[in-house]
């Protein structure tokens, strides 16, 4: 019997990511998924790390989120709430949802196992993280927040990419957050990884 070629093999496996996340859209979609994670920080290998610098004591995190009717995004009611809760007793919050200029969007994508990634990302406006980290908002560069959930069998679980990156603005890359800046500018290299409790 004659092998499958690369295009049939690869059309077989557009084929199965299509059913799988259609299935998965279809749980979301009649009953959204709600995630909570609370935790403090990984070390992120800088001298000083971020949130020793600016007295961040631990964080919580509230992700509710459906996937759209292809499987492809987050249905428009999809949220993400980030506090952090600092050393002085204050704390910190933002929240992003799907819809809105600067909305909270995701990377989808099968895994081994017949489960689904959800790469949730936020970006933070800079006047909004400076209060996190008592800055000026031009000083601060592009936070973003970066939450992975996976979906598997109806059931949502904690991915690994969690925290927050920062790309460099020209004004931020010489001052004290321009060392916090993520290696080549990817979420894959957070300036702040959360550790859950």
């Amino acid at each position: 019997m004659e092998a499958p070629s690369s295009l049939a093999r690869g059309l077989f496996g557009k084929a199965v990511l299509s059913v799988l996340l259609v299935a998965a859209a279809s749980a979301a979609e009649a009953a959204p998924f709600t995630l909570q994670d609370e935790g403090g920080f990984y070390p992120a290998g800088r001298p000083v790390e971020f949130h020793d610098r600016y007295g961040w004591r631990g964080y919580r995190v509230r992700f509710e989120f459906g996937l759209d009717s292809g499987g492809r995004g987050l249905t428009k009611d999809s949220k993400l709430t980030l506090q952090v809760f600092m050393r002085d007793g204050e704390t910190w919050e933002y929240s992003c949802r799907s819809k809105g200029r600067d909305g909270l969007t995701a990377n989808i994508n099968e895994i081994p196992g017949k489960a689904v990634s959800v790469v949730a990302e936020c970006r933070i406006p800079e006047a909004a993280f400076a209060k996190a980290v008592d800055l000026d908002p031009l000083d601060v560069g592009i936070p973003n927040i970066v939450f992975q959930a996976v979906v598997q069998d109806g059931v949502v679980r904690l991915g690994a990419q969690r925290g927050l990156y920062i790309l460099p603005t020209e004004e931020s890359a010489t001052g004290e957050l321009g060392a916090y800046a993520s290696a080549e500018h990817s979420p894959s290299n957070p300036s702040v990884i959360f550790h859950s409790n």
